[in-house]
């Protein structure tokens, strides 16, 4: 029995090798995974002992819930939600904090259940980005492969901090039809139901967010993924897992995270939970920096990074940091993406009547934004429109205009918040020149850093203060001198829609979490102790199929991409034209007559493993 237990001990060490190693030794390991496996095989290790060993991991998540939301072209969405109460001792919270879920897409008349579906996405957001952000490629996914022959479901994650999520002046005004009803209950007093809107939260109001990090985020997925489909060789068959910009990088925690902490078990470790990894303009890894390749930089880094991560979680946790959530950050805090929703949801509760949104808009916070993003030129910028250019609101647009002067990439200011919905029309316009003209972008080498700050597309602003400007949608630009069918691909009345959703999650969280953005910088700068023990793997997600889609008019190719290469195995894709945002938000159907670049290749690629 001695000799059995010895036997059983260097099995366990040869398999956390192989484990362990990622790409750095795929070779060296498939080596090991071979004498682990032949010395159980053998009988050298008692078979009871070995299942010991290996429990198969069981969710604790209880109370699945689903809701009905609506039925678009196909497609069936629901929310589903589980309770999944936060650890003893976390502050004070609200009952919805002790539920978290999905928003699932899944094909009319396909199965009912997941298990049997025959392979299921499952989406973590970008920074700040509620489930709905995905709706577009999730039913494009669902479409694609259904017409490839396969039944799949999309689920798009609503991470935790979604409980605090501002939806009460969307449901009121989605029931009334009149979008000013949200307006004044947000910014100007109006009462609902004899409740008036008690202010947007501050740091100090948020305590709850501390317990809100990247281990909440992947912990949640990784119950919700356990309760639905129970059975690991079904997980390691079914599940797709994917992210679309930050939520790329968090899926790279998953996959190299172990969750029961136990080193000697790998079961439960993430990338066993998932048949392929995928990424939308983004990447899937823990470490890109491959600092855990080499041992002594590995060594160097936890003892550095480790303990000032701890520090930092310290001040979170007691409030000595200021803080909590990046609402308070100037142009795109809390108050910028209400504004962009509230924008979302006049397009799409009166898209052709001549916008009252920023008659009923004036806050301090709100006129940053709006120089900052809509500003034409840097004089009128510095001056706040008094050089003779004037502000965004010395011009008259439809709600659909206005919305689309917001988010265009031929109108905003800022490029990973653009898409390509369509043209400015029913007036002059003239090209902006803040904070780049869109040539600049045209310089080599240089030009593709620039895309960062207002994309590589010549943008436009109205001139004439008289006349109403309104839109041209995504499908309707042609002759239009400054774009081209092929650099539009998003409906506006679609994201008009999304943006303009209320319960059960919103299209950009209210409060995004900053824990969330200090975890991941710890794990990728070499934390591996305090709360980033459990990064035990590392890029682990490259020993299985992987897909990366990149946006054509993005900045992330030419950053990310070059600067942190793919997998040598990957299916890399360029979706032409596409802004970041336009990778999960484009159109079922483009200009050319195709299929949304990016469900499609994401259902192909799905095909290929199924």
């Amino acid at each position: 029995m001695a000799t059995s237990l010895t036997v059983a001990n260097a099995a366990r060490r040869l398999g956390r090798s192989v484990q362990q190693g990622g790409r750095r030794g795929e070779r060296r390991n498939g080596w090991a995974a071979t004498v682990v496996m032949t010395v159980v095989a053998a009988g050298l290790v008692p078979p009871g002992l070995a299942a010991a060993a290996e429990e198969p991991p069981a969710s604790v998540a209880t109370d699945r819930q689903e809701q009905q939301v609506a039925t678009r072209d196909g497609i069936a969405v629901s929310y589903v939600s589980f309770r999944l109460p936060l650890p003893a001792g976390v502050p004070p919270h609200p009952d919805a904090c002790d539920r978290t879920g999905y928003l699932r897409y899944r094909p009319v008349g396909g199965p009912e259940n997941s298990r049997d579906a025959d392979a299921v996405v499952v989406q973590q957001q970008g920074l700040g980005g509620g489930a709905v952000n995905s709706e577009g490629v999730a039913g494009n996914t669902v479409r694609s492969a259904k017409s490839l022959g396969r039944s799949i479901e999309f689920w798009s994650l609503a991470r935790r901090g979604a409980c605090l999520d501002e939806t009460a002046g969307f449901d009121y005004a989605l029931q009334t039809g009149n979008y000013l009803d949200a307006v004044d209950y947000y910014f100007n007093g109006k009462p609902i139901d004899g409740r008036t809107f008690p202010g947007f939260k501050q740091s100090q109001d948020l305590a709850i967010l501390d317990a809100i990090g990247v281990e909440r985020v992947i912990r949640d997925q990784y119950e919700i993924m356990l309760h639905e489909v129970p059975d690991q060789a079904e997980r390691q068959r079914k599940y797709i897992c994917t992210g679309i910009s930050m939520g790329g990088m968090v899926t790279g925690f998953f996959s190299d995270w172990d969750f029961d902490g136990n080193p000697a078990t790998q079961a439960d470790a993430g990338y066993n939970q998932c048949a392929a990894f995928a990424a939308q303009d983004s990447m899937v890894s823990s470490d890109p920096a491959a600092i855990q390749n080499t041992p002594f930089f590995s060594d160097v880094t936890n003892a550095l990074m480790g303990p000032t991560n701890t520090v930092l979680k310290a001040g979170f946790d007691s409030g000595l940091l200021p803080m909590r959530t990046l609402g308070p950050v100037p142009v795109i805090g809390t108050k910028a993406m209400m504004l962009y929703r509230l924008a979302g949801l006049a397009a799409h509760l009166a898209p052709d009547e001549e916008s009252q949104l920023l008659a009923h808009l004036h806050d301090p916070e709100v006129e940053t934004t709006l120089t900052t993003m809509f500003g034409q030129s840097w004089a009128a910028v510095a001056s706040g429109g008094s050089n003779g250019e004037g502000t965004i609101r010395d011009y008259r647009f439809t709600n659909t205009a206005l919305l689309g002067t917001f988010i265009d990439n031929n109108s905003g200011n800022f490029a990973l918040l653009q898409q390509g919905v369509g043209a400015l029309a029913g007036g002059p316009v003239q090209e902006k020149t803040f904070p780049n003209g869109g040539g600049a972008t045209q310089v080599p080498v240089l030009g593709n850093y620039l895309r960062m700050s207002a994309g590589p597309q010549t943008r436009v602003a109205p001139t004439d203060r008289n006349v109403l400007y309104t839109w041209r949608n995504y499908n309707d630009v042609v002759g239009v001198p400054w774009t081209a069918p092929s650099r539009e691909t998003s409906d506006i009345h679609a994201v008009a829609r999304q943006l303009g959703t209320g319960a059960p999650t919103a299209y950009w969280e209210t409060y995004f979490p900053a824990r969330m953005v200090i975890d991941l910088g710890a794990g990728f700068t070499g934390a591996r102790s305090g709360n980033m023990v459990n990064l035990r793997y590392h890029n682990m997600s490259r020993t299985k199929p992987n897909f990366i889609a990149y946006a054509g008019d993005s900045v992330v190719q030419y950053g990310v991409g070059t600067w942190i290469p793919t997998g040598a195995t990957a299916q890399v894709e360029t979706l032409p034209g596409y802004t970041h945002i336009d990778t999960i938000g484009a159109a079922a159907v483009q200009n050319n007559g195709k299929p949304d670049y990016s469900g499609q290749y994401l259902a192909e690629f799905i095909r290929g493993l199924t």
